[in-house]
């Protein structure tokens, strides 16, 4: 007779998965300088060598969390004809996130992309009442409307619809809800989706030419092609944290990254004048509400 598996305290796992959700978060936060870092490409090679190189990781870490029978398995369960509709759609709406995401941080513009994950939260709010029929408490309505009241304002301290922000959050919330109905697991998804974006991934780089950098030297070849563990390692750290802490601490490490991203544009120089910091306030604020209400209903 074997000896039962050592099974970990309930304390070391929530350790760890609070760990790996940290980690997960400073690198989504961080980013931007990673960006920043492979400048001397066009927007359509890193978007290209992003999603290419998002194959090989994700791959990877499909095996390396779960094994290879288990990875098979999963590769085999995301398979499934329902699910590749539901992951055609999901990996559109990434597409459509990433591009602009690359795009903004090249523009100088990232303190708007970080606003539209401030905003996220809040909007994922309103999505739950919209197609999930939840009720939104008085809490979460006033996060909402300080949310509302917030964008405008940005608007307003913009001089134009502040388009990236917005967009960036409506394809994320989109992205995230398609996600939440197609129950697979994070890598194994993310690698279906990949697959379906490489057509178009070849497609940006060959409509380069000469244009393309990966090739120039050693150097670049490799920055580019961390683009790929960039976005899956941070995506496996944030499902092995999820599954091992409480929905509001998950909630208020959510912040950590827009708050990084944000402090990283105001570091780069962009434009921040008092209208567009009452804009963050007001939506802080609304964050605050919210961060609050899920508490109160965590301790219920």
């Amino acid at each position: 007779m074997t000896a039962a598996p050592l099974q970990s305290p309930p304390s070391t796992q929530t350790r760890a998965g609070f760990q790996a959700a940290l980690a997960a978060y400073l690198i989504w936060g961080l980013l931007p300088l990673y960006l920043m870092l492979v400048s001397f490409a066009d927007p359509r090679e890193i978007l290209g060598q992003r999603i290419l190189w998002c194959l090989p990781a994700t791959l990877i870490g499909v095996f390396a969390l779960g094994g290879w029978r288990h990875g098979l398995s999963e590769l085999r369960a995301a398979l499934r004809p329902k699910l590749i509709g539901a992951l055609a759609l999901s990996a559109a709406f990434i597409f459509v996130n990433w591009a602009i995401y690359v795009w903004a941080v090249a523009a100088h513009r990232v303190i708007e992309a970080a606003l539209a994950y401030f905003l996220a939260p809040l909007v994922q709010a309103g999505l739950g009442v919209i197609f999930f029929k939840e009720k939104l408490s008085p809490w979460q309505g006033a996060a909402l409307a300080c949310a509302g009241a917030g964008v405008i304002i940005q608007g307003l301290a913009l001089g134009v619809f502040p388009w990236i922000s917005i967009t960036l959050c409506l394809t994320w919330c989109a992205y995230a809800l398609v996600r939440k109905q197609a129950v697979v697991p994070a890598a194994a998804g993310l690698f279906i989706e990949t697959t379906l974006l490489a057509p178009l991934a070849i497609a940006l780089l060959l409509s380069l030419g000469a244009a393309a950098t990966f090739d120039d030297n050693a150097g670049r070849a490799v920055l580019l092609a961390l683009a790929g563990p960039a976005t899956a390692i941070p995506l496996a750290l944030f499902a092995f944290g999820a599954r091992r802490l409480s929905f509001t601490t998950i909630g208020l490490l959510q912040y950590i990254a827009p708050s990084l991203q944000f402090a990283v544009g105001a570091l780069a120089g962009e434009p921040l004048n008092a209208l567009r910091l009452v804009s963050f306030a007001i939506i802080w604020i609304g964050l605050a509400f919210y961060t609050y209400d899920a508490t109160r209903r965590d301790k219920d």
